[in-house]
């Protein structure tokens, strides 16, 4: 316990006597590193002391979140990977970092029949046609999200995979008035939307968004148009 009280009167002088040698660091960005520099700068030997132990404690930083799974079908394995930063404890330097991999097993999530694009996503294109709220909804009981289209990338491949078809669908995206915004279940709130011309035209009904893959173009539109869908994997 005394060894706690002494590392909390530490701490609590250097934020109160040692702000002003600190260069203006921001508190957020102290780590470890930063106080055994500041104890080395300061010539303050417990500071640095406190800061290698802190360093030892916490060597690495956070891992990154995990690649996308290699495996493309549902039934299949594959590997996945993070990294991460950790202290180099070999180095003499406090400031060498070293780089970790970490490889995991993960099993493909991309149903049979569906389709894996250039881009790594999963997508399934139904052509039974139905209404907006019966796609969304049939969509979410197979396990997926009504499409939005919510980055460049997505885009070319759902502009790819619907090549030829030239019938407005269903996509995620609906408003609660005309005057309302636009917002999604899934994904990004800030689509990639190229408005057809003279749209959308705000009719106070037409409150769901479609798309149009020859002239890939979007439309405001009635609820109960029953139209083709796309549903995406997640």
């Amino acid at each position: 316990m005394k060894y706690l009280i002494l590392f909390c009167m530490v701490v609590n002088g250097v934020s109160c006597g040692l702000l002003s040698e600190s260069n203006g660091t921001a508190a957020d960005d102290i780590n470890a590193l930063t106080l055994v520099d500041l104890g080395k700068e300061t010539r303050k030997p417990l500071l640095t002391l406190i800061g290698l132990a802190l360093k030892n404690l916490h060597p690495c930083e956070v891992w990154s979140p995990w690649t996308r799974c290699e495996a493309n079908a549902r039934g299949y394995y594959g590997t996945r990977t993070r990294t991460r930063q950790c202290v180099d404890k070999r180095s003499s330097e406090s400031n060498t970092f070293k780089n970790e991999t970490d490889i995991g097993l993960c099993e493909g999530k991309c149903p049979f029949g569906s389709n894996i694009t250039a881009h790594g996503f999963c997508f399934k294109l139904h052509l039974n046609t139905m209404n907006h709220d019966s796609a969304e909804t049939f969509c979410e009981n197979q396990g997926s999200y009504l499409i939005n289209i919510d980055s460049a990338e997505k885009l070319e491949d759902v502009k790819n995979m619907l090549n030829g078809l030239s019938v407005h669908i269903h996509v995620d995206g609906r408003r609660a008035t005309s005057s309302s915004p636009w917002v999604y279940k899934y994904g990004s709130q800030h689509p990639v939307i190229n408005w057809a011309s003279g749209q959308p035209n705000n009719n106070s009904n037409e409150l769901l968004l479609v798309f149009f893959p020859p002239d890939n173009t979007w439309y405001d539109a009635l609820g109960n148009g029953n139209r083709p869908f796309v549903c995406e994997v997640i």
